[in-house]
């Protein structure tokens, strides 16, 4: 499992079943493009419609022959059942990755830092009000404290983390519950923080790749902005997920340890693709002090639009 998370990013979605009755129960609203099965579950048990492929995994006491399916032997390494894997059911053509790719207009743009929480808040939405005035623009904020959800007039209970329900529970109408709490800030389109910091932790990556499919499915935005102020395994897979990843960074000489060390993790845990992502945003002492006192009523005021104007890319 944690070797697939790690290293075989073209798989975007991976579920456990320890039960027969649980991937049933699935099966009911979901579909899956392979099942890895246990040869010791009766293949006639998890027969359904709604699997593509299924590969068994053996310990050695079944052939192909003997049951005309694909076989893959158990006691080996990760890397070679994957590439087995990868053999019998090709990954290129799933419906869940062709339909990520469906939407190439829909401009997803996540902002994180690693040392300026405040100041990434702030520029995400400037670089969002910015976008907002040539194209519908959808402002999502990812941070455990979120500086503006009280002078935005946004609901405090009625937020992020009644959405974070919603998104877990897989709810068909889900754009219609994102609808429900959006809230404007000067005609910017806005999703304000969880009301319970830790609300955020219970994302996996399973519901960012529901959301994101969700998005450009049914979603009539063409931007939508991330202001992410967590650092775990489902904010990297919005990462993968993301057209561009800004990554805002202090010219000071621990703001830039602590970026080189980011990077370094992700290169240590076999995050290329998110590397590949990152444009690098440089917060000279003098934006960062005109950032400083940036209020609400400032986001369409001319005088900040270069801090961002850079980073815009009407595609």
């Amino acid at each position: 499992m944690d070797y697939i998370k790690r290293k075989q990013k073209a798989i975007t979605q991976v579920r456990i079943f320890t039960n027969t009755q649980s991937l049933l129960e699935y099966l009911e609203h979901d579909k899956l493009n392979v099942l890895l099965l246990n040869e010791k579950i009766s293949m006639d048990e998890v027969v359904h419609q709604n699997i593509k492929d299924i590969c068994i995994l053996s310990e050695g006491n079944l052939t192909r022959e003997q049951e005309n399916r694909h076989i893959i032997f158990k006691f080996q390494s990760a890397q070679k059942i994957m590439e087995e894997l990868f053999m019998y059911c090709p990954m290129e053509d799933t419906p869940l990755r062709v339909s990520l790719l469906d939407n190439e207009k829909l401009n997803i743009v996540s902002v994180f830092s690693v040392g300026k929480e405040t100041k990434r808040q702030v520029f995400s939405y400037l670089l969002a009000s910015e976008y907002a005035k040539v194209k519908k623009t959808l402002y999502i904020n990812l941070d455990l404290f979120s500086a503006w959800t009280e002078v935005s007039g946004s609901n405090f209970e009625k937020g992020l983390s009644e959405f974070i329900y919603y998104l877990k529970q897989s709810t068909p109408n889900l754009i219609s519950k994102m609808n429900g709490i959006i809230t404007k800030l000067n005609n910017l389109d806005c999703i304000q923080g969880v009301s319970f910091g830790p609300d955020i932790y219970e994302l996996v990556p399973e519901d960012i790749v529901y959301w994101i499919k969700t998005l450009k499915e049914f979603s009539e935005y063409e931007v939508i902005i991330f202001d992410v102020g967590c650092f775990f395994q489902s904010t990297l897979e919005l990462f993968r997920s993301s057209k561009e990843l800004l990554l805002l960074i202090g010219d000071q000489r621990l703001e830039k340890e602590k970026y080189r060390n980011f990077r370094n993790q992700l290169q240590l845990a076999g995050y290329e693709d998110v590397l590949s992502q990152i444009t690098e945003v440089t917060i000279s002492k003098d934006t960062e002090n005109r950032l400083e006192y940036v209020t609400p009523n400032d986001l369409h005021n001319e005088e900040y639009r270069d801090i961002v104007m850079e980073y815009v890319k009407y595609y």
